[in-house]
């Protein structure tokens, strides 16, 4: 599995001068200092509740963020924005502070800078990997205190804004290849660009067998569906869960490296991502898991790539000001503002790591479990020790590319099932999975309606 992710957030002001100077500020002692957060050892209870606080910020953004039929899926970092906008409250004050830390559900958090860059340590200590750069314009005069709080918390190592070419260069190393060509010009006015980057490469802790991946159906809704490839696994040990509070089902598979990929699926009939969205705590999902069972497990296999201009979501969520007057004096005794967040992530899901073998397959013929991801579910690739979400998102249409089929006989399916093992996992009858679905809604915040 492969998930990358990159985030740039942009400020600008009118006028500039010659050339860059990190200009002198007054060398004060923060709170957090003052409180003796510097040279404590950060223990797994502080990093969950800032997973905690990053989950809060990632499903609260994943609500504004629209979906529908010209944008059926969404990737995002709950933990690349999480830094992004605590690298940018280094620089805040007053009520602009105040606004960033309830927005990162921070307000309650003690040294939540300290605890964040902690947490960030450890969390590219797995396969995950996190880049970040400042990039300044020359004649930019930013405050010193703001680079070095910058580069000692969140590893944001300062270089100039020299031209697009050198930007797409970083971002495209950065994210292993994955995002190319990101930047297509830089607007004058922009002085300043905080960059980061977290791209995650991970293998199934149980491998999937490319040579039993076969043809499937996930369905978009009650009346169309699509053909993707389905990975399958006869004998697949899963945590899975029967929520009737979400009214859906809940499953966990592992990776390697303490890390999991968490699947919420809607039951058929009875709701849709969107509803599911706002009463979904995370960390509480893990506690109710069950212990594993083994099963039938069809998952689809999943390519794709998501781009988005944030400033409409952020806004929506009360963070408007950063667009138009924030105080970002701690940064520049300019005045500043934001300009844009662009966003450009994509995720591969794939059986990557598998050791085909041509001798898989069952002979015996007793009755297991079936679960069918084929239809539309949210996902979150966590951290286990902290339970942060790395990544989260909505899959809607695997394969938006494709033409959309009628369905011949939606009321057939159920996602969930006991069936008889087949000799031949990869010439399995898909049919019994086949089944009435919700129609496809919109995630864009209050009206619910297709796009």
């Amino acid at each position: 599995m492969k998930l990358c992710l990159l985030l740039l957030l942009c400020l600008c002001r009118l006028g500039l001068t010659e050339e860059f100077t990190p200009a002198a500020d007054v060398a004060e002692e923060t709170e957090e200092e003052v409180r003796g957060c510097g040279g404590r050892v950060f223990s797994p209870e502080d990093h969950r509740a800032i997973g905690g606080a990053v989950e809060q910020l990632g499903l609260r953004l994943l609500e504004k963020l629209p979906v529908g039929l010209q944008q059926p899926n969404v990737v995002l970092s709950p933990l690349s924005l999480a830094l992004a906008l605590a690298q940018l409250t280094l620089g805040a004050r007053n009520e602009t502070e105040k606004l960033l830390l309830e927005n990162l559900h921070a307000l309650n958090l003690p040294c939540y800078h300290h605890v964040l860059g902690s947490l960030l340590h450890h969390v590219s200590n797995t396969s995950l990997e996190v880049a970040a750069r400042m990039y300044l314009r020359p004649g930019f005069e930013v405050k010193l205190s703001f680079v070095e709080d910058s580069l000692a918390r969140y590893q944001s190592s300062p270089v100039p804004l020299v031209s697009v070419k050198e930007v797409n260069q970083w971002v495209e190393n950065a994210t292993n290849g994955h995002v190319p060509n990101f930047l297509e010009s830089i607007p004058h006015d922009v002085v300043l660009m905080l960059a980061n980057a977290v791209y995650f490469k991970g293998e199934w802790q149980t491998r999937f067998d490319p040579l039993v991946t076969s043809k499937g159906v996930f369905y978009l809704d009650n009346q169309n569906s699509v053909s993707v490839d389905m990975m399958k696994s006869a004998q697949y040990p899963l945590r899975l869960l029967d929520d009737p509070e979400l009214e859906a089902q809940v499953a966990s598979f592992p990776f390697k490296g303490n890390t999991s990929f968490l699947i919420v699926m809607p039951l058929p009939g009875r709701g849709n991502v969107s509803s599911v969205l706002p009463k979904l705590n995370i960390s509480d999902l893990y506690r109710r898991l069950p212990q594993e069972k083994t099963m039938q497990v069809n998952l689809p296999k999943v390519k794709l790539q998501y781009r988005q201009e944030l400033e409409e979501a952020l806004t929506n969520m009360g963070l408007g000001s950063l667009f138009s007057g924030p105080d970002l004096s701690g940064i520049s005794d300019r005045p500043l503002r934001v300009t844009g967040v662009r966003h450009a992530s994509t995720i591969e899901l794939s059986e990557e790591g598998v050791e085909a073998s041509a001798t898989t397959v069952v002979t015996s013929m007793r009755s297991i479990s079936l679960f069918s991801i084929n239809s539309p579910f949210f996902f979150a690739l966590v951290d286990d020790a902290s339970m942060t979400p790395l990544f989260m998102g909505v899959v809607t249409n695997p394969a938006p590319d494709d033409d959309p089929m009628l369905n011949d006989d939606p009321g057939r399916n159920s996602t969930m099932s006991d069936q008889p093992l087949m000799d031949d996992v990869g010439e399995r009858d898909i049919d019994s999975e086949r089944g009435h679905r919700q129609p496809l809604q919109s995630m864009s915040g209050l009206d619910g309606k297709t796009e």
